[in-house]
């Protein structure tokens, strides 16, 4: 069965590291592997961001080409959430609104590796995607690196547990913590 996978960056802060992880020889045969044949990626507003993206298509041209994987990308969408739901695997920046949209998407949910980007500050991200991957609901991929990825990618086969449905970010958290039950 053909797979379609989405990655996003962020809308504002470049994390153009993870376009670039994404368009490695052994990320993409291994996508390939798992039978992915389509790869979006959402690599944010910045000129840079697109230029970045360009770049890594162009670079991986017969890589691509001897894959099948057909890659479309975009800067931002009012529609992530459609998104989302289309896709099979969503690998994220790792922000909560994303983890959020994707985690609470209807079934069948798209499995979900985030990788936090390690430039922002207080590792704000890094917090919520390890305890999320705590709960078991998403693959947490803690550093940005192809070997973390290609480790996530090889364990999309287990279980997932279906988040909570708390309404906030914060009910979360304190539903995890044994706060509220």
């Amino acid at each position: 069965m053909p797979h379609k996978v989405l990655v996003t960056t962020g809308a504002t802060y470049p994390f153009d590291a993870l376009i670039e992880l994404i368009f490695t020889e052994r990320v993409l045969k291994k996508l390939s592997a798992l039978a992915v044949t389509d790869l979006q990626i959402q690599y944010g507003s910045t000129p840079t961001s697109r230029v970045a993206y360009e770049k890594c298509v162009e670079n991986c041209y017969t890589v691509l080409q001897s894959t099948g994987i057909n890659v479309t990308g975009f800067g931002i969408t009012e529609n992530m959430a459609s998104e989302i739901r289309s896709s099979w695997l969503v690998i994220s920046h790792a922000g909560t609104g994303t983890i959020l949209d994707t985690l609470r998407s209807p079934s069948p949910k798209p499995r979900l590796i985030v990788v936090p980007n390690p430039v922002l500050m207080h590792g704000h991200q890094a917090e919520v995607a390890a305890a999320l991957d705590d709960m078991n609901c998403l693959l947490y991929s803690k550093f940005a690196t192809e070997e973390s990825i290609v480790s996530a990618l090889d364990k999309l086969d287990r279980q997932f547990t279906e988040l909570p449905q708390k309404h906030s970010l914060a009910d979360l958290v304190n539903y995890e913590a044994g706060v509220i039950r």
